[in-house]
């Protein structure tokens, strides 16, 4: 058969895959032998026991591998015969690679349930041991940063108290009123930079626009530069940034670390607001 028959072929696997898809999804299995469909609320009663919960998913996961049993079967045969009328074999993607077992996709998919349930029942603090755990910090490590993170929001809590107490104004460049900046200096910038990875947190000013007339302008800074150090200061949020730029003495230049498009440059400009916005934040 000619290459415009295979392609014409192609195209309707791929209409019958789409169709059977879109079957399997929106009707029920009644050719099917198996449990009957579950209550799907049952699947997200957070107040019915764990057990009843893991045997609704089981069931819910148990249609699904019959369906894709059925759609995999039907898949084999429209494969054999474009084989048969194109005469090569069809390359296949790894997402079909992978429906090509199904019993092993709906086991995984049954763990990954399981764990988002157990991970609901977690506090906050067993949420964060694990999140830096899995992210690289030995569990040592880990409960020492969890620890320091609670005492550090019981100080600055307690600096706010005695501020307003004493009638004076809260200042927020205080460490005692920035957890961060302290649990920066404590633990140096390396191991910080780690930490707010772990955490999910940026570790670059990502420059979203420029302001007009502004010295990032002259200086022809561009939307997508990530700003990395400013005047030798490694800077990891907009908030640093513009306590660096405020800080700064005024009459002088600076030089800015950046990143364009995974090539580090730097940029000299005059010390102060340098007149950038970020993530819709509009930056000094």
């Amino acid at each position: 058969m000619n290459k415009s028959a295979v392609a014409i072929a192609l195209g309707l696997l791929a209409v019958l895959v789409a169709v059977a898809a879109t079957w399997f999804v929106r009707a029920p299995l009644e050719s099917s032998p198996g449990p009957q469909a579950a209550d799907p609320e049952a699947y997200f009663d957070q107040d019915a026991a764990t057990e009843e919960r893991i045997r609704a998913l089981e069931t819910a996961v148990a249609e699904e591998r019959n369906a894709r049993l059925l759609l995999e079967e039907e898949l084999q045969v429209l494969y054999a015969e474009i084989e048969e009328l194109g005469g090569g074999e069809i390359r296949r993607t790894s997402d079909e690679e992978s429906a090509a077992d199904p019993e092993e996709e709906a086991r995984r998919e049954l763990e990954r349930a399981i764990e988002r349930a157990r991970r609901r029942d977690l506090t906050p603090d067993q949420r964060r041991i694990e999140q830096l755990t899995e992210n690289g910090f030995s569990p040592e490590r880990t409960e020492w940063l969890v620890k320091r993170e609670s005492a550090l929001g019981m100080e600055a809590l307690q600096a706010r108290y005695e501020a307003q107490a004493a009638g004076e104004p809260l200042d927020p460049s205080n460490s005692m009123l920035s957890i961060q900046s302290t649990l920066r200096a404590e633990i140096g910038d390396a191991e910080y930079e780690q930490y707010r990875l772990a955490s999910g947190w940026p570790t670059v000013v990502e420059v979203s626009a420029i302001l007009e007339s502004s010295p990032a302008q002259q200086a022809g800074l561009q939307a997508g530069d990530q700003i990395v150090s400013y005047n030798g200061e490694r800077v990891f949020d907009i908030g640093e940034l513009n306590r660096f730029t405020m800080a700064s003495d005024p009459g002088g230049t600076v030089v800015v670390d950046i990143v364009r498009d995974g090539v580090p440059m730097q940029v000299v400009l005059p010390s102060g607001p340098i007149g950038v916005t970020v993530g819709g934040r509009r930056g000094r």
